[in-house]
């Protein structure tokens, strides 16, 4: 089967779930010192930990799929982003240390035309095999097209 057609899913790198954890049981650990020192300057680490430890646990659930044509990227608590190749006008790797895909794309109207006046962003995970998805993906964008 062709490279382009195959439908392959990606799931967060496996340091990810390690950061995940190490910031879900540091949250533990403030939230522990928070209680025992009963200061202010505690329960407020403990709250901007905790809301990050939040998020980068949800963001481990995240998951990626591409079959050549439509690009689907599903996080919990949020409505999947489903891309038509089409729709695709921007696709580059961003960070330093944790690099992960930044992919632009022009949304769809209410009569389902993509709309060139707008642009959202979707900022994945740091993905198993991105490099791979990257390629993938600028193959299909429309100004890669012959």
């Amino acid at each position: 089967m062709d490279r382009e057609m195959t439908l392959r899913h990606y799931r967060p790198k496996p340091t990810f779930y390690l950061y995940a954890l190490l910031f879900a049981l540091a949250t533990l650990w403030l939230g522990s010192e928070a209680w025992k020192r009963g200061d202010l300057v505690w329960w407020v680490m403990f709250v901007g930990v905790a809301f990050i430890a939040v998020r980068m646990v949800l963001a481990s659930f995240a998951r990626a799929e591409f079959d050549g044509q439509t690009f689907i990227y599903r996080t919990p608590l949020r409505k999947p982003h489903r891309v038509d190749r089409q729709q695709l006008a921007l696709v580059e790797m961003g960070g330093r240390r944790n690099e992960a895909l930044i992919i632009g794309y022009h949304p769809r109207d209410e009569q389902g035309l993509v709309t060139i006046r707008e642009m959202r962003y979707i900022n994945c995970v740091p993905l198993e095999g991105q490099g791979e998805l990257m390629d993938r993906l600028l193959e299909a964008m429309p100004s890669a097209e012959k």
